[in-house]
């Protein structure tokens, strides 16, 4: 009779150590505590240290607490011991994505296309990491497998990005005719017109964004951008001031000095940089701007220490460079060191040579020199 009775606790022993794990586990699932399901997960894996869905449990848990590192190590687990599984894959995937880690997750998300090829989130997930990572032409074959969700925006948006305006203007009408509202839709069809340089529709599509809502930075910001392209500074200026009221950034501040410098309103670009040098006092480009300003205001000394400090900044910035030579002939009449930073910044590519000659750009700065002919043979070598 012993015999008999050890023998059935030895079939019994397992089903009484399975269903400890499995009462663990009901209870982790039950709680709304992450901290309190991981420690019953873990409870879980002690009791069965080769259940699938108890890693699996745990890594929810973990990534629900951001525990990046810990979820992976979890998720690992539950694919070692149940490798078949698609969906195990699909939730490190996820994981991976919220990290940034988009090469790991589409490889994880091709792994479990190839489990189950009927699951349409897997493409949609797998489509946005290829977006993420510019292979949109991966991203548009994923996207075109998929029915029962519209991805005819995110098409657009591929097409976009390869610029295929075309295309990529076809499906935002489309989208736009469904839904006049959609401010998204609307930007990008004002940047495809800008792309294309029909700048008073771009316009027209940006101020539709603004009506609806007249905070959209994105939306002020392009528009500033298309008003610059047409001359309109006094609306780049007003739209700038508008992005600045809503966040005094520096590129806010930076931009309007150069819209008001189209206007020769120096003393109010000169304002604006030192906004711009305060909120970055480490960005050379503010400096080089201001400097140009103060030239014009025949401010020489000042002039002079804002281009020392840009071309310490950047050294070999070739727009500072030759300034920094516009000064050495305007402010001295030193042709030495004028044709020493006119080298340097011909060295670091600059290749605008038509902007030396026109007094409307940088021509006033060697106005009489570069008239003559030891100017332009200078600069001969260059041009070629």
């Amino acid at each position: 009779m012993k015999k008999y009775l050890f023998i059935s606790l030895l079939f019994l022993a397992p089903a009484l150590f399975a269903q400890s794990a499995k009462s663990f586990y009901d209870q982790a699932i039950k709680t709304h505590n992450p901290q309190e399901k991981i420690r019953l997960y873990t409870k879980a894996i002690e009791k069965a240290p080769k259940w699938a869905l108890a890693y699996h449990g745990r890594a929810d848990a973990y990534k629900e607490q951001k525990r990046y590192k810990k979820a992976l190590e979890d998720y690992s687990n539950a694919i070692k011991l149940s490798p078949k599984d698609p969906f195990k894959y699909y939730a490190r995937a996820i994981t991976y994505i919220e990290q940034g880690g988009y090469t790991p997750a589409m490889e994880d998300l091709t792994k479990a296309i190839s489990l189950k090829k009927d699951y349409e989130d897997f493409y949609l997930r797998r489509a946005h990491c290829y977006m993420q990572t510019y292979k949109y032409r991966l991203a548009l074959t994923d996207f075109q497998k998929i029915k029962k969700t519209d991805t005819r925006f995110w098409q657009a948006q591929a097409f976009y990005e390869m610029h295929d305006y075309n295309t990529a203007y076809g499906l935002f009408k489309e989208l736009s005719k469904e839904n006049p509202a959609d401010t998204q839709v609307l930007l990008y069809l004002g940047k495809i017109n800008h792309n294309k340089e029909f700048y008073d529709e771009a316009i027209s599509y940006y101020s539709r964004i603004l009506n609806l809502e007249p905070d959209n930075s994105q939306a002020l910001r392009e528009r500033a951008k298309a008003f610059k392209e047409i001359d309109l500074h006094e609306e780049v200026i007003k739209d700038y001031t508008t992005l600045i009221e809503l966040n005094p950034d520096v590129s806010s501040y930076n931009r309007r000095g150069v819209a008001y410098e189209k206007i020769k309103d120096w003393k109010s670009a000169i304002k604006d940089y030192d906004k711009a040098i305060e909120l970055s006092p480490k960005w050379a480009v503010p400096y080089n701007n201001r400097a140009y300003c103060q030239m014009k205001l025949k401010n020489f000394k000042e002039a002079k220490k804002d281009l020392d400090i840009s071309l310490k900044l950047a050294p070999k910035a070739p727009t500072t460079l030759i300034n920094n030579a516009g000064y050495y002939w305007t402010a001295k009449k030193d042709k030495k060191n004028m044709y020493a930073n006119l080298q340097a910044a011909m060295k670091n590519n600059f290749r605008d040579f038509d902007s030396l000659y026109d007094e409307n750009q940088k021509g006033w700065l060697f106005k009489n020199i570069n008239e003559s002919l030891e100017f332009r043979s200078f600069l001969t070598p260059y041009s070629k």
